[in-house]
């Protein structure tokens, strides 16, 4: 016989046990009554152009469609996407907690951090910089790295992809940090290695950290836990990126060589060491986001250019009518240069970086269209497939500026029409800063440079696939052409910028 005092914990246990069977029998009831978006049951996702395989499923199940097993919705119509994620975005402007995320401490990137007061102190500091009403404080660094651009395309056009990461990545550092890096820099290369890391977690994530999550506490030589070297290598660069340029921003500063926005910021919180690190991570947030997203943007302009001829000869006539040929356009230029603008904005419609944006996440359960979308689901806009959609956009793969042109609005929209950056109070921060940089690239390159296909041996042009990588970041491959000057007085140009 138990003895006599087990028979109130006996009780308890009891009745504890039977609070948990209603509350489960409860959940089960629940789920049986309210209805999911549709779905494939039991899917494999794709890890390989998913945007494209998500919309093969649109087209079967709807603009939205629910995968139950990952409790994951993913939205393939842009009026879907704004009514959730801009019009509820107190709902949808979390992000996933994951032990991979954890695991590399990429919840310090505050593209990653979560819908708390925490984050919302960060943007505080960002907005401080990249508000609109300030873009203006980037133009100088944005004409001298446009210029120097445009020196090495002409120097050494073979190297296409390494002069437009040089670029996008030496616009952030001298912006933020007023330092100026080249491509064999040691923070260069860091970041591109970040970044590498950071969308190859994005595409494969660890899935045995993610089934398994105590195997956080295991040796790194224990089976499974290879991820461990993945997270270290992630930590080591970031903590790099977060430390090494802010340092010698600031001591440019204190040493009076040079000024920089960081710097300043440093100067005005000093003593404060929550707040340098929210400006440490402003600045290393920035370029991770920034860097492969610009080079992106730049990189399939100037594929695309190569293969539309009568584009590129369309928007090299406007600028020649407008601005002449004795200098290059600046940003006063840009309202009077609608089929320029029209180019950046199909672009952007058709090659958004991210073609699946960065996942917001549910915080509470709500409706939408009579279909039950739960609590702490993953949202993922599927920007491709929006950008895409042949009710919206006739013909929409194929490369027509003049859509821009003939639509009700005209090509000069408001900056949130371009989904490429992204949707709610999770919008991209810096998106006023990129969209000068990438528009301003693609105006000097047409005002004077010629981008064609090379040729071999014997004349013939050269085709080109014109493919993509199909994994987080969305960029072409690498591919042969032929730059050069437009003709003499652009050359003579370019050198007098230089």
């Amino acid at each position: 016989m138990a003895p006599a005092f087990l028979f109130p914990f006996s009780g308890i246990a009891a009745l504890a046990l039977a609070l948990l069977y209603l509350i489960s029998r409860r959940c089960q009831l629940k789920s049986a009554t309210v209805t999911f978006p549709p779905g494939p049951k039991s899917p494999k996702l794709p890890t390989l152009d998913a945007w494209v395989k998500y919309q093969e499923w649109g087209r079967e199940y709807g603009d939205f469609i629910y995968i139950s097993e990952r409790k994951m919705l993913i939205i393939n119509n842009s009026q879907v996407a704004i009514d959730l994620l801009e019009k509820r975005a107190r709902v949808y402007s979390d992000r996933e907690a994951s032990w991979t995320v954890k695991a590399c401490g990429a919840e310090r990137v505050m593209t990653l951090q979560g819908y708390t007061a925490r984050w919302r102190s960060n943007r505080k500091v960002f907005n401080q910089i990249f508000r609109r009403s300030d873009s203006s404080r980037f133009y100088a660094v944005q004409y001298a790295k446009v210029a120097d651009f445009l020196c090495s395309m002409v120097v050494a056009p073979e190297k296409i992809m390494q002069h437009t990461m040089a670029l996008s990545q030496g616009i952030m550092f001298a912006s933020l940090y007023g330092i100026d890096i080249d491509h064999d820099d040691t923070l260069a290369w860091r970041a591109l290695e970040t970044n590498n890391i950071f969308g190859e977690i994005f595409l494969n994530g660890f899935p045995a950290l993610e089934r398994f999550p105590w195997l956080r506490f295991m040796p790194s030589f224990f089976p499974g836990c290879g991820f461990k070297q993945t997270a270290r290598e992630f930590q080591e660069n970031f903590d790099d990126l977060d430390t090494i340029p802010f340092d010698r921003a600031v001591n440019n500063m204190k040493m009076g060589t040079r000024t920089s926005v960081i710097a300043e910021l440093a100067l005005q919180n000093e003593g404060r060491p929550t707040e340098i690190e929210m400006i440490k991570r402003m600045g290393s947030t920035s370029f991770i986001a920034a860097s492969d997203t610009t080079m992106s943007s730049i990189s399939s302009f100037l594929l695309t250019m190569t293969l539309h001829p009568e584009v590129q000869a369309k928007g090299q006539s406007e600028i020649d009518r407008v601005i002449g040929r004795d200098r290059l356009p600046t940003f006063e230029d840009r309202q009077s240069l609608p089929y320029v603008e029209a180019i950046y904005q199909e672009v952007m419609r058709l090659h958004p970086p991210l073609p699946l944006g960065i996942r917001h996440v549910s915080t509470e359960d709500d409706f939408y269209k009579g279909y039950h979308i739960p609590k702490g689901c993953a949202v993922v806009p599927n920007i491709w497939a929006m950008n895409r959609d042949p009710n919206v956009y006739s013909e929409p793969d194929k490369f027509i500026p003049e859509r821009f042109l003939d639509s009700p609005t005209g090509p000069f929209t408001s900056i949130n029409d371009i989904y490429a950056f992204g949707f709610g109070r999770r919008v991209c921060i810096g998106r006023h800063m990129a969209d000068n940089t990438v528009w301003l690239t693609i105006a000097s390159v047409l005002a004077t440079l010629h981008l064609c296909k090379a040729k071999d041996d014997e004349g013939n042009e050269i085709e080109i696939p014109g493919e993509f990588t199909h994994i987080f970041f969305r960029h072409p491959k690498p591919y042969n052409s032929s730059i050069a000057p437009r003709d003499p007085q652009a050359r003579d140009l370019i050198f007098e910028l230089k």
